[in-house]
């Protein structure tokens, strides 16, 4: 589940009018962030 800090950032992307890809990188650039930090476990965070 995502955390609400993103869903805000997302919403607020679509009311603005902003593509759906714009949209999408919220959820994208929070997976990148939990892989830097170590929660899924990767060996490398490159």
């Amino acid at each position: 589940m995502p955390e609400k800090k993103i869903l805000e950032r997302a919403s607020k992307a679509k009311r603005v009018g902003k593509s759906a890809s714009t949209q999408a990188g919220a959820f994208v650039k929070e997976q990148i962030d939990h892989i830097r930090e170590g929660k899924h476990g990767a060996k490398s965070a490159k």
